[in-house]
Formats: structure tokens, sequence, C-alpha cells
């Protein structure tokens, strides 16, 4: 006897229960009815738009990425001015890097008597490290500012892409060389 009247409560409980959920069901349904009479839908069908309505009446300002032989043409001291910005490790990069440059310009151009520029005139191993040396403040804040992390990049880090980028400026000077020694 005690079961059924366990099954009992458990039934009218659970009757009780669907009924409140009944009568909830009903407020929202008309509430959602009352919501939808008064705010009509909106259908955006296709949305225009013309670039050239777009106005530029100035664009101003230099983009330059790394050290390229057609930039040593355009100069004949390639200078980034306004980077005052000095410190420690910054000079620390910047004296390995003149070491770096110091021992690859002559391995990099070995088969050329004399290193030319892009227009054909003769470039000093000390003219193109300057050159490059006085770029290289400014590269350097570049890799920092780019640098893809929460935290501010090694100095291991910024000498490998120091490296990476002056090899490169390198090589690309290299491929435009006329003469080889004995032609």
């Amino acid at each position: 006897m005690f079961v059924i009247q366990q099954l009992y409560y458990q039934l009218s409980v659970l009757q009780q229960q669907l009924a409140d959920c009944t009568k909830r069901l009903q407020e929202i349904e008309q509430k959602l009815q009352g919501q939808s009479a008064s705010t009509p839908p909106i259908h955006i069908e296709k949305i225009e738009y013309n670039f050239d309505q777009l106005k530029i009446e100035t664009l101003e300002g230099t983009l330059s990425i790394g050290l390229s032989p057609s930039d040593l043409s355009n100069h004949e001291n390639v200078e980034i001015p306004g980077w005052p910005i000095k410190s420690v490790q910054q000079d620390q990069l910047i004296s390995h890097a003149r070491n770096y440059l110091t021992e690859q310009i002559p391995i990099v151009f070995s088969e050329h008597s004399q290193i030319v520029d892009p227009n054909g005139s003769p470039l000093s191993e000390d003219v193109l490290i300057n050159q490059l040396m006085n770029q290289l403040p400014g590269r350097i804040e570049h890799l920092k500012a780019n640098h893809e992390g929460q935290t501010p990049p090694s100095d291991e880090l910024l000498k490998a892409l120091i490296e990476r980028d002056l090899s490169h400026a390198l090589q690309s000077l290299h491929a435009q060389q006329p003469n080889v020694k004995g032609e």
C-alpha cells in the first residue's frame, strides 16, 4: 500500500509541474505574439557601396620595409631620420650587426673585383656598411613593434631577424652585380 501512495504522490507532483509548464508556455507565446505584432520584421535585400564615392584628399608618408638595392641607387646616404631611441640592448644589436656585415660582405662579394650600386657606381665596403647601419635603429624598432607575442622579442631573436634582413639586403645587391673577376 505504501508503494501505491508514493506513486500517487509522484503522479500528482508531475501533474502540477506539467500544469505550471503549460501555463508558462502560454504566457511566453502571448508575449511573443505581442512583440511580433508591434515590431515589423526587417528585410535587407541588397546593400550597395561604390568605392568611387570615397574621396581621399591627401595621402602622404613613406613605407619602407627593409633595404633594397634600388634604394641605394636613389640616395647617396641612405638614412632613416627621427630615430633617436638608443638603449644598451640597441647598442649591442648594432655592434653585432656591424660585426656580421664586416664578416659577410667579403664573403658575399668575393667573386667581384668591386661592389657597384645599381647605377654602376663603385661602392666601398665601408660606405655600404654605413648605409646599412644608418637604417638599423629604425629596423630594430620595426622588428620590436611587429613582434607577435605578449613579451618583447629576446636579444637572440632580434639578432637572428637582423641577420636575416641584412643577409637579404646583401644577396639582393649581389644579384645586381654586373662583373665577375676574370671576365
